[in-house]
């Protein structure tokens, strides 16, 4: 019976270190962003949207593509066309461009989470608006055009991430 006991302890120890080896160390992937490919959202967004559609060019290779969506109608309301452009930036932070061509208040406010607004920055020449959300480590610049488009870009990602993912935005034909 001891020796039952005993390897029953054995048993119960090995399994405890077993536990805290999985739960203590990450898994491999876990801490790697995973690159996507957003070429099919754009081919659709230059189809369907009724506004002049951007996208990022020239982005240097560590800004890494991490998500993207396309929506026509949903939430932002039937007519409306919403793309999401997420990216991990080189130290891991996300920046994302969000546009579309719903009502501009409701949309700004939702995607910079009631940021509370500092002012404007100059990024190719247009006026951006800056906002900011501390609680959730947020910053934001939105700008809307003429064209009834809104672009917004959000994210953990700092000023001058932000600022550089305003200026790669260039127009795609459609």
């Amino acid at each position: 019976m001891n020796r039952v006991l005993r390897g029953s302890v054995s048993a119960v120890g090995c399994l405890a270190a077993a536990a805290v080896l999985v739960v203590a160390v990450p898994a491999p992937h876990a801490a790697e962003p995973v690159t996507i490919s957003y070429r099919s959202d754009l081919a659709t967004l230059t189809q369907v949207a009724p506004y002049p559609a951007v996208a990022p060019r020239s982005l240097p290779a560590t800004w890494q593509p991490v998500s993207s969506g396309l929506a026509v109608g949903g939430a932002n309301g039937a007519g409306t066309v919403t793309w999401q452009l997420g990216y991990a930036t080189p130290d891991n932070a996300l920046a994302t461009l969000e546009e579309t061509n719903a009502p501009a208040a409701a949309f700004v406010q939702r995607m910079t989470n009631s940021g509370t607004t500092l002012g404007p920055v100059q990024v190719n020449g247009q006026a951006w608006t800056l906002s900011t959300t501390p609680a959730r480590g947020q910053r934001s610049m939105y700008v809307t055009g003429a064209d009834r488009v809104t672009l917004v870009v959000t994210g953990t990602a700092s000023w001058a991430q932000l600022r550089e993912l305003a200026a790669s935005l260039r127009p795609v034909g459609g």
